[in-house]
């Protein structure tokens, strides 16, 4: 299962809306809870380097992976297991400021799916997941467009992520 939810996010510009995708666990790697969901940054279309995504998120996903390449349907996620240490929370979450709202996230719509309030949108494929978190179109009240938001969360997250 992927989800698609759209989420009021704080940058130094101000508050804008920004969509962001999460997968259902199915609790079998890398010591994922079942049933939680986990975010990820799209999903991989084609075998080998990254080239479906923006420019920047290819770059982010080559140094995020172990060789900076990925198969085909691998949920592009290994940003959000980066800076592992001592104060590791839940692997999965991003244990940079974010954590605690990426978490949050995943907890809610587990109990959404759970008491079955979503909307299932046959469409939702790989291609579609990405094409939607790169539009280059702003939502209603946004000073920026989809991708330049979520690329500058990516950002923020690698930022942290390195070091």
């Amino acid at each position: 299962m992927i989800g698609l939810i759209d989420v009021d996010m704080e940058f130094h510009y101000g508050i804008e809306r920004v969509t962001l995708a999460f997968y259902r666990s199915s609790g079998t790697n890398n010591n994922k809870v079942k049933g939680l969901w986990y975010p990820i940054v799209g999903i991989k279309t084609k075998e080998g380097e990254f080239t479906e995504f923006s420019e920047y998120i290819n770059y982010v996903l080559s140094n995020t992976t172990l060789d900076g390449t990925g198969v085909k349907g691998w949920l592009a996620k290994s940003i959000f297991f980066g800076k592992q240490d001592e104060n590791w929370k839940t692997p999965g979450f991003s244990n940079t400021k974010h954590y605690e709202s990426l978490y949050y996230i995943g907890k809610t719509l587990q109990r959404l799916y759970n008491e079955k309030h979503y909307e299932l949108i046959k469409s939702l494929n790989a291609m579609e997941v990405n094409r939607v978190l790169s539009l280059t179109e702003r939502y209603n009240g946004n000073n920026h467009t989809q991708r330049e938001n979520f690329e500058r969360f990516i950002e923020d997250i690698f930022l942290e992520f390195k070091y």
